[in-house]
């Protein structure tokens, strides 16, 4: 502070002097008389003095009014200053902005959540629910009636075994969706090889898996670890596979994705709208700037390939 005041006194003490000595040339006053001189200094001193007082008091009223505008704009509330005004009500629009984009992603968050919930309601309902049900007709058809031979009761009591063994893949399947579907502290081949080892443990079809060590954006990464989940429950509802090859690599700057199985297949020529598993796949990898190949054939098995271009990590 006592800088900033001597600067300023220094300064407008040259800027006075300077025209107290222009003048008094104008008027052809002698300046070297030491009287003209000694009052020439007292009065620029003088009129410095008065100047940077006002100066500071005014500095002082400016601070003190500019920090309570600031104490209005963080209680929101309507400063003094014009130019602080346009400030506040600019902060306000944004916040608004801000509240509304939050109401709007939660909103669809909701959307996102119940249309799942409904989903997988569904499919329980379609398929768990229903081989349940036939199991539970065969073994009552078995019950109750005692003149069934031992063949006969051999051969229901197998087909009953078959549709609970479906039932529980179907199940395994559809707990895939409930699964995080995001990595949170693992890496992406941590998160992978864990999914892997934890659902081979559970089915019956042997899953072979070759995952390479690579880090990529957390986003590419998260959705990469989804689809693969997608791609799985997929296999296990619906090929009916004995084995399921996955290999995980990266190329030229892309990451690529195989999820192969030599299950039932179909025709993939034959556009099937009532997977919304693809369609969710599609959807992903197309948000990601890649594309999807898909390769099946009736009794043929299926090969998915997915290939997204991989984005530098932000702190590489």
């Amino acid at each position: 502070m006592k800088k900033n005041i001597l600067t300023t006194f220094v300064t407008w003490f040259a800027i006075i002097l300077g025209g107290i000595v222009g003048l008094l040339r104008l008027l052809k006053v002698n300046l070297f008389d030491f009287r003209t001189a000694w009052l020439i200094l007292l009065v620029t001193a003088v009129l410095t003095l008065v100047l940077t007082g006002l100066f500071f008091l005014q500095n002082n009223d400016y601070t003190a009014c500019l920090k309570q505008d600031i104490e209005k704009i963080l209680n929101n509330e309507p400063p003094e200053h014009k130019q602080l005004q346009v400030l506040s009500n600019r902060v306000k629009q944004m916040s608004t902005e801000l509240q509304a984009l939050s109401v709007t992603q939660n909103s669809k968050r909701a959307e996102i959540i119940e249309s799942e919930r409904i989903r997988i309601s569904r499919e329980l309902h379609d398929s768990v629910s229903q081989e349940l049900f036939a199991a539970t007709m065969i073994l009552s058809s078995v019950v109750d009636n005692p003149n069934l031979t031992p063949s006969q009761i051999q051969s229901q009591t197998t087909l009953t075994l078959k549709i609970l063994h479906e039932a529980q893949d179907e199940m395994r399947a559809l707990l895939l969706h409930l699964r995080p579907s995001e990595l949170a502290d693992k890496t992406l081949t941590e998160g992978l090889n864990a999914l892997i080892d934890e659902l081979q443990a559970k089915i019956s079809a042997k899953i072979s898996a070759d995952v390479a060590e690579i880090k990529a954006d957390k986003n590419i990464e998260n959705n990469i670890f989804r689809m693969t989940q997608e791609l799985l429950s997929n296999t296990l509802r619906h090929a009916k596979a004995k084995n399921i090859y996955i290999n995980f690599f990266e190329t030229v700057g892309t990451l690529v994705l195989v999820v192969k199985d030599d299950g039932c297949g179909f025709d993939s020529t034959i556009e099937k709208t009532a997977s919304q598993g693809l369609k969710n796949i599609r959807e992903r990898t197309l948000s990601l700037g890649g594309n999807v190949e898909l390769t099946s054939a009736q009794g043929a098995g299926t090969t998915v390939k997915i290939v997204i271009p991989k984005v530098r990590k932000r702190d590489e």
